[in-house]
């Protein structure tokens, strides 16, 4: 049997993002003690986050700023042979939808400048052909203004406890874009958050870049094993 590896796509740190209350080496830590191969920081970037650091409109210092939780992270992931990928849970002006972006790294970010300050719809007609964009927990707490024009997938499972994220409605939403790529994640804040979903592949990503790469080539499954019916599910559609 071909070795295994599974990895978070969707992690917060208590560097960068405010809701985030574990130290990013320590989640690191966690993580490889149960069995992962590695995960993606995706802390928040969005409009509050601008408001609350860029005091001087400079967009380099708000990237140093926004970087501190992967660097943090990827500074113990090699010190321990643990894969830390990068990627953003982006969030624009017009509502509260956010949006996990992949096939970035800090160069991208920087020659990007306030990239957030634009629709969503904006920043998919001028990015999507060089970004991977997955709408985050699409219909969480009820939601109704999701935007199925302006994503190439969905992360169908959320496994964020605090929240109700609706993944029936995520799966009908799936079924009626076939063209969809799908994901799960933990959307990990938190302790009670943490190993609760990713996706499991048979060789190992180690960026932002490669982790893109493989879910636009489908060679990958859902880990959430407490949805099993939707990890059932997403292994139908993609038959």
């Amino acid at each position: 049997m071909e070795k295994q590896y599974l990895y978070d796509t969707h992690i917060h740190t208590i560097e960068t993002s405010p809701c985030g209350k574990i130290p990013a080496a320590e989640t690191v830590d966690y993580y490889a003690a149960h069995g992962y191969t590695g995960l993606v920081i995706t802390d928040h970037l969005h409009p509050e986050f601008l408001a609350k650091v860029d005091k001087d409109h400079d967009w380099d210092h708000v990237v140093d700023l926004y970087m501190a939780g992967y660097r943090a992270a990827k500074t113990r992931g090699d010190e321990i042979g643990f894969d830390v990928l990068f990627g953003a849970e982006m969030r624009f002006p017009e509502n509260n939808n956010d949006y996990l972006v992949y096939d970035i790294d800090e160069n991208w970010l920087r020659a990007h400048p306030y990239v957030i300050c634009q629709s969503a719809r904006e920043f998919f007609e001028k990015y999507h052909n060089e970004v991977l964009v997955m709408h985050a927990h699409p219909y969480r707490d009820g939601n109704l203004t999701v935007f199925e024009d302006a994503v190439h997938g969905v992360e169908m499972i959320n496994t964020n406890p605090r929240h109700n994220n609706w993944p029936d409605r995520a799966e009908a939403l799936c079924r009626r874009h076939p063209e969809y790529f799908i994901q799960a994640g933990s959307d990990m804040h938190q302790v009670t958050d943490r190993c609760l979903a990713g996706i499991i592949t048979d060789h190992r990503i180690t960026n932002s870049h490669e982790y893109a790469e493989l879910i636009r080539s489908g060679a990958y499954d859902l880990y959430a094993p407490g949805y099993p019916e939707y990890v059932e599910a997403f292994q139908k559609m993609r038959k």
